[in-house]
């Protein structure tokens, strides 16, 4: 059987009121993705793709 591959996609963002009146926050997003019939413990062990998709939050 071959080994169960998996994506971890990673992304940010930064939201600010329209007048700036509550300053900045962010939020980083992961995503764990699987195709298929896979193994309740596929998660566990390293991906096998990691896309990182994250800015800077300056």
């Amino acid at each position: 059987m071959e080994k169960a591959q998996w994506v971890r996609w990673q992304l940010n963002y930064r939201f600010t009121s329209a007048l700036g009146i509550r300053g900045r926050s962010y939020r980083l997003d992961t995503f764990n993705v699987a195709y298929g019939p896979v193994a309740p413990d596929v998660f566990l062990p390293e991906p096998t793709v990691i896309v990182d998709e994250r800015g800077p939050v300056r």
